[in-house]
């Protein structure tokens, strides 16, 4: 069905009375939930389902002009006239995106929990399945997913509580690793797959939380120590790495560049964190070369504020996107959390503005050919984290993002949980729930 027609069909939701006869014009875009208003999907999106963010009815009529569709909106209550809208446009890019996002679903507790899981969502529909919950390990934590070169059919993810360890997934082949067990002897957390799908770089921490009850931020968590460590699944052994895994160095979050010729990875100055400190703790961004399994050259500062914190950076060939905070190492719960974006060829850096909002931006990752992110946010309550997908021009700038669609707009304020950790995967993970089971 073309793309166009898809759209204009998602608007055409059911109305209950007809419109009055009187109505007039407005010069401003409609006040919908969510605002789609000039918003820029790819072919194939799912319908952005929408409906007045003061509950009037409404309907809709379209025309379509190249790529661009246009909506015109008339709202009215039982009570007033009716008011139509200035018509907006939802341009659609003809810039593939994978068809496929994974992402922990998770009440926003901080000690214990009760259904959790990692779910995939197909982009063009409203299917949600699970990729494993948290019933096959007797509700213990599952968490750090992370999948090699965007396969649904190699991946790995954490499974917390007795019995546990990392779970890896090559196509029908499950088995279960006990990181602490085998070669370093280190947890491993954050993993990040190299390209050639060999080698995994994990973060290793000391993690603790604290509580607040002086200031609008309820918790903050923080690693008292933290390495890199690199595993070898030919051999199923890991290691630590010389400049990666200093005593008096705090390192975390790898990624690796596209090519697997460098890992990029946060370090902070220190040996030991305490939860009274924890606010003069900075991460800079760091890399190292990579070849051949063996890490060389000096590890160098890519960038760095003596007055903010890097978290998760994610790189698309010349361009690196991180995180920001004021401070530590978990910004989940910074409100003052954005998104960044550096040019790595040219060393030109700048707060990505277009993704932000007054409230968290934390999670982040690229689509496989670089045109799209996702990105975790909790902008529209301050509570629970939900996913936004933005365009990239290639050029350093990102498209207004959208809110992932939903069946029913009022979805996004009635599921009580947080979405977690998107990655983009290019097809449906299809392993039995009864195979993860069998491991515990």
């Amino acid at each position: 069905m073309n793309s166009f027609v898809r759209i204009c069909l998602c608007f055409l939701l059911p109305l209950v009375s007809c419109s009055p006869a009187k109505v007039s014009d407005s010069q401003e875009f409609p006040p919908i939930e969510p605002d789609y208003t000039a918003v820029t999907v790819p072919e194939g999106m799912a319908p952005l389902k929408f409906r007045m963010r003061d509950g009037r009815k409404f309907k809709c009529k379209h025309y379509r002009n190249g790529d661009t569709l246009w909506t015109v909106v008339t709202a009215w209550n039982n009570a007033s006239d009716a008011v139509r809208y200035a018509p907006f446009p939802i341009v659609t890019s003809h810039d593939e995106i994978d068809p496929y996002i994974a992402y922990r679903l998770i009440e926003p507790g901080y000690e214990n929990w009760h259904d959790m899981g990692i779910y995939q969502r197909e982009l063009a529909s409203f299917k949600e399945t699970p990729v494993v919950t948290n019933l096959v390990n007797n509700r213990g934590c599952v968490n750090c997913h992370n999948f090699s070169g965007f396969s649904p059919d190699r991946f790995l993810f954490h499974a917390r509580g007795t019995g546990g360890g990392t779970v890896f997934v090559d196509g029908n082949d499950v088995k279960l690793v006990n990181l602490t067990q085998v070669g370093a002897h280190k947890q491993g957390v954050y993993p990040a797959w190299h390209p050639d799908g060999r080698y995994v770089a994990f973060a290793s921490c000391k993690t603790y939380q604290r509580f607040s009850i002086k200031n609008s931020q309820p918790i903050e968590v923080f690693d008292e120590t933290s390495d890199i460590i690199m595993m070898d699944t030919a051999t199923d052994s890991t290691y630590c790495i010389s400049g990666l895994s200093e005593a008096d160095r705090l390192e975390t979050f790898p990624a690796w560049s596209p090519d697997g010729k460098t890992l990029y990875f946060c370090c902070a100055v220190g040996d030991t964190v305490s939860c009274e400190d924890r606010a003069d703790i900075h991460y800079s961004l760091k890399s190292t070369s990579f070849a051949d399994g063996e890490f060389s050259g000096e590890v160098r500062t890519v960038w760095q504020d003596d007055s903010a914190s890097v978290s998760f950076p994610r790189v698309n060939g010349n361009w690196l996107l991180f995180t920001k905070s004021a401070y530590g190492t978990f910004p989940i719960w910074h409100r003052e959390a954005d998104l960044c974006i550096l040019n790595l060829e040219n060393g030109d850096f700048r707060v990505a503005d277009e993704l932000n909002s007054p409230d968290t931006e934390s999670y982040h990752s690229w689509s496989s050919n670089g045109k799209w992110v996702v990105f975790s946010s909790r902008r529209i309550d301050g509570r629970y984290t939900r996913l936004y997908i933005s365009h990239f021009d290639g050029e350093g700038h990102f498209s207004k993002p959208f809110l992932l669609p939903q069946r029913k707009p009022e979805h996004n304020q009635l599921r009580l949980q947080s979405y977690n950790v998107p990655e983009f995967i290019s097809g449906k993970t299809s392993v039995c729930q009864s195979k993860f089971k069998k491991l515990f």
